[in-house]
């Protein structure tokens, strides 16, 4: 499984957007929240039928256990949004029926906010993924690659959030991908056996007979290489101090001195506390049947009763006064060491997140000074001279608070 450091981070993502807010907003006023007369005359359906047949929906409308909350035409895609809440649980699904879009995807995100760098969220990402309830093989997510007609298959660990989408073409192969995933996450067989953690997360090993003992795992292990990485160091270093008071202070990827204590107690409780309906976001957006979603996700949902999940993010307050700090990173033997160093200049922008429009503009404004060799803030830092490249992403809305 591939984890993308900058997209972990967020930190060093810039968000790239073309489109001007004069555009946004035009396009924001042509979108509105629907009737179902309105559903049913934009995707061309005639009946009036108070059940969910096709891809109809109204607010208030009842279904395999969830309630519609929110239709919404999404004029630029041509198709329809509906944001739906599962009765018995409080889980979210939005549903989007894009009829022009024969790769389905799915995913499932839950709110994971860490707190220490023992990688908690991170390993449990890879664990629930071999095996579960009802597919009890060790890696079922290597047979999912081998043997599906998949066309993205992952998992994410994030800052705050952790994420499990997949794609398929065919849908007999997508619903397949969807019960294998959901179960993997509900259901994981990582919970009943420590050898899953001490697999991915770490364990110790015995190299030699005179020698001492040394950790292994699959995590441990990415982590080490991770932070062997000067440029990755250098931004998680700086999420974790511009940040500091909230879940993104710590690593959740993990901090290899600090991943040994990480105990099973612990894995199964992090797993009980957040891997749950009740802190569960869905999303399916293609030419499935949009009934036949619902149906899917209160198969599983069914048997969990709802729960107060705490896994909201605080806030950083703004500081008063800039702050500085320094950090060292390894560097070869023989190498020079007159020329590795790295500086970054960052700022949090605001105490939450901005509104759309505003979000869009500074998209555009980061896109511009940022966005290409030749835009002017890139281009003065690197006619400069004062150093080999410029380092950064420029402007990130990833996380709870945007920065730059």
């Amino acid at each position: 499984r591939s984890h993308s450091m900058t997209t972990r981070l967020g930190v060093l993502l810039g968000a790239r957007c073309g489109a001007s807010a004069a555009a946004a907003r035009a396009a924001a006023a042509k979108r509105h929240v629907a009737s179902a007369s309105t559903v049913r005359q934009a995707l061309g359906t005639a009946t009036a039928a108070p059940t969910m047949l096709g891809t109809e929906a109204a607010v208030g409308q009842k279904l395999h256990g969830w309630t519609c909350e929110r239709v919404e035409e999404l004029a630029e895609l041509k198709c329809m949004g509906m944001l739906w809440r599962h009765d018995k649980t409080g889980a979210e699904c939005l549903s989007v029926a894009q009829p022009l879009e024969e790769n389905k995807t799915f995913g499932v995100v839950f709110r994971t906010p860490p707190e220490s760098s023992n990688g908690i969220a991170h390993v449990l990402e890879h664990s629930v993924l071999c095996g579960s309830r009802k597919y009890p093989v060790k890696e079922p997510f290597t047979e999912l690659m081998k043997g599906s007609l998949q066309t993205f298959l992952n998992a994410m660990t994030f800052p705050d959030r952790t994420c499990y989408p997949v794609a398929s073409c065919n849908l007999q192969d997508f619903y397949n991908l969807v019960d294998v995933y959901l179960d993997a996450v509900l259901h994981p067989r990582a919970l009943k056996d420590p050898r899953v953690l001490a697999q991915e997360g770490w364990h110790y090993e015995v190299e030699e007979k005179d020698e001492p003992l040394t950790f292994k795992g699959v995590v441990f292990n990415e982590m080490k290489g991770v932070y062997s990485n000067p440029d990755s160091l250098q931004g998680r270093t700086l999420l974790n101090n511009l940040l500091p008071d909230t879940p993104y202070g710590v690593d959740s990827g993990g901090d290899p001195r600090e991943i040994p204590n990480l105990t099973f107690d612990y894995f199964k409780g992090f797993h009980e506390r957040f891997y749950h309906p009740s802190n569960a976001k869905f999303w399916f957006y293609g030419d499935d049947p949009p009934a036949r979603r619902l149906e899917l996700l209160d198969e599983f949902l069914r048997e969990f009763d709802r729960k107060e999940v705490t896994s909201e993010i605080p806030r950083q307050p703004l500081w008063s006064e800039p702050r500085r700090v320094e950090h060292s990173f390894a560097v070869g033997k023989d190498e020079d060491i007159s020329k590795k160093v790295m500086v970054s200049v960052s700022w949090v922008l605001s105490e939450d997140k901005p509104d759309l429009e505003t979000s869009l503009a500074l998209s555009v404004m980061d896109y511009c000074l940022m966005g290409t060799p030749g835009a002017p803030l890139r281009k003065a830092l690197t006619d400069a001279g004062l150093g080999s490249r410029v380092i950064g992403g420029g402007l990130s809305q990833g996380l709870a608070q945007p920065t730059f």
